[in-house]
């Protein structure tokens, strides 16, 4: 009976360690102060079709990290360097850009407001600030190693802890593509943290 109550306790703490853990922060430092007096900050990130390394090289993720620490009342400028074909998008509502300066994003230059469901790639949606972006997939004739270059920025408040991820389910091999990296930090889910 001791065995089983040691095994048991061992089982947790290894899946408790697993299931919480989570790789650093990328701390957002100021690029500019002239929002007002609020500071600006970037973050840049690529999205790929398997991360290489880790406990599951074969999963598609965010790189480096899917944890921000950004100054409060910040502006953010995300970048990311979108590189995995479609996926396509379930529900046609997240193919539009809400919650982001100015309700748009810029896709390789090129202002836009929506994007074609089916041509999706993955999402950045924070619900809690109200902010969903959809990244256009790349051409699937497009050249080896092309990139959409993805450009936003969003407003952040003076303090909190907020969770965001991918609404695309691209979690191959997954239940409807919505497990696996589609509910693991680290991967298609992460969060931003905003405070001094």
């Amino acid at each position: 009976m001791l065995a089983f109550l040691v095994a048991g306790v061992l089982a947790g703490v290894f899946v408790s360690t697993y299931v919480h853990s989570s790789p650093g922060a990328i701390a957002a430092a100021s690029s500019s102060d002239n929002n007002g007096g609020s500071p600006i900050v970037d973050i840049n990130l690529t999205t790929v079709a398997q991360v290489g390394s880790g406990d599951h090289p074969n999963w598609v993720g965010y790189l480096p990290t899917t944890f921000f620490k950004v100054p409060p009342n910040s502006t953010v400028r995300m970048t990311i360097n979108q590189q995995d074909g479609a996926s396509g998008m379930r529900n046609p509502y997240y193919s539009l850009v809400r919650g982001t300066v100015g309700d748009s994003m810029t896709v390789n230059g090129k202002t836009m407001q929506t994007i074609d469901p089916t041509t999706a790639a993955h999402s950045f949606a924070v619900p809690d600030l109200g902010i969903s972006v959809p990244l256009l997939a790349v051409d699937a004739s497009a050249p080896a190693g092309s990139t959409n270059v993805v450009v936003f920025s969003f407003k952040v408040p003076a303090s909190g802890i907020f969770h965001w991820q991918c609404f695309v389910p691209c979690g191959a091999g997954t239940l409807y593509g919505n497990g696996g990296p589609m509910q693991t930090l680290g991967y298609m889910d992460g969060q931003i943290e905003v405070g001094s």
